[in-house]
């Protein structure tokens, strides 16, 4: 009779143990030539940030990094942005490179002239970067009217919404067009 206790509760101990979700996996942004920046070990990387505007906020930045002992750089749109957990408060910066940038921009405008028609059912339209980050549009037919969004992911539990109107939508698309001649 022990021996089957001892079982049940060993078998109820692993059953409990395998439905732990596995910890979230951090990924790493990538320079263009597929090396993240913390892989370059013996080399010194410049890096030089310039701020290009602000958007709700999300703070839009230009990134330069520089390898030193080949002077080859690379050049990203850095989303920066804050988020705050119970007992911390960070500052996480999320990157877009430029042929990226190039898709999000027409994307976006694309979804301005799609606003502009008139629509009958609820509609969505979604656009998300290598870095996770979310740009959408959705058509509420019970309010009559599209609401845009930026989800950026922070916290493996907690999601940064950003809901923005049309006449928004315009300011973050010429923000980025400026962006995208910068870079």
């Amino acid at each position: 009779m022990k021996r089957i206790i001892i079982l049940i509760s060993c078998v109820s101990c692993i059953w409990a143990a395998a439905q732990i979700a596995p910890p979230p996996t951090i990924q790493r942004s990538t320079t263009s030539r597929g090396l993240t920046v913390n892989s370059r070990k013996g080399t010194l990387i410049e890096k030089k940030i310039s701020t290009l505007g602000t958007f709700k906020n999300l703070n839009i930045q230009k990134i330069v990094t520089k390898d030193v002992s080949d002077n080859s750089s690379d050049r990203f749109l850095g989303i920066m942005y804050e988020y705050e957990t119970f007992d911390e408060i960070s500052k996480k910066t999320l990157t877009i490179d430029k042929n990226e940038l190039g898709k999000l921009i027409q994307a976006l405008q694309m979804v301005e002239q799609k606003e502009n028609e008139k629509t009958n059912q609820e509609t969505k339209y979604k656009f998300v970067t290598m870095s996770n980050i979310e740009f959408g549009s959705v058509y509420r037919e019970k309010l009559s009217s599209w609401v845009n969004y930026i989800k950026i992911p922070s916290h493996y539990s907690n999601q940064s919404l950003q809901e923005f109107n049309k006449d928004d939508l315009k300011e973050l698309i010429a923000l980025l067009k400026k962006a995208e001649q910068e870079l």
